[in-house]
């Protein structure tokens, strides 16, 4: 019995155990790159068990992927990344990053709404973002997240998908500086604990 209890608590995920934690939906061309090899979506389990990710489905409402085989501990993010391999150079190869099949959910530079599904079709966690979160006081041109290199995180890990628990992240560990200012440039914090938690 106590077998079986531990493996339902392996396969079974339940709204509110898993979170879109942090996305980068428009990466920074001129130090990161094309959106198409560069855009990322993290993960978080927020639950008391490991849960195994295969079959969870990730949508745009147009175009799906799927998540295979992966155990992803308690307190624990990992990756879905648009391009593995140029995310890895990107960012080295010590970040969890889940494989996945189907078609790359094309996260929108202006807004978008993303859905993950159960197996069975049970929407896990729904994020309706926009090109103005994040937008620093005063400013009326764009956020940070919105290509100027920061991802999008999440602020209470436990909290809503509403815009005043997101905001762009502020770890400026990036690599490569601003070809045009010389100022280095956030990337995000890809399976870490978010810069703005």
């Amino acid at each position: 019995m106590l077998l079986f209890s531990v493996l339902i608590s392996l396969v079974l995920v339940a709204p509110g155990d898993l979170v879109i934690s942090e996305i980068m939906y428009n990466p920074d061309g001129p130090t990161l790159g094309a959106d198409d090899q560069y855009e990322w979506v993290e993960l978080c389990n927020v639950g008391i068990v490991p849960l195994q990710l295969e079959g969870i489905m990730l949508s745009d409402g147009q175009n799906q992927l799927f998540l295979e085989n992966f155990l992803l501990e308690p307190e624990s993010r990992v990756v879905i990344a648009a391009d593995e391999q140029s995310f890895r150079e990107a960012y080295g190869a010590d970040i969890a990053v889940v494989p996945w099949s189907g078609i790359w959910t094309k996260l929108s530079n202006s807004g978008d709404t993303l859905l993950l599904y159960s197996p069975g079709g049970e929407v896990l966690n729904e994020l309706t973002y926009s090109d103005t979160w994040g937008l620093a006081e005063g400013d009326t041109t764009r956020s940070e997240a919105d290509g100027r290199g920061s991802s999008l995180e999440m602020i209470n890990i436990m909290g809503t998908n509403t815009e005043d628990n997101w905001a762009p992240s502020i770890d400026w560990a990036c690599p490569k500086a601003d070809p045009e200012t010389g100022d280095p440039v956030c990337w995000g914090t890809p399976g870490l604990i978010n810069s703005v938690e």
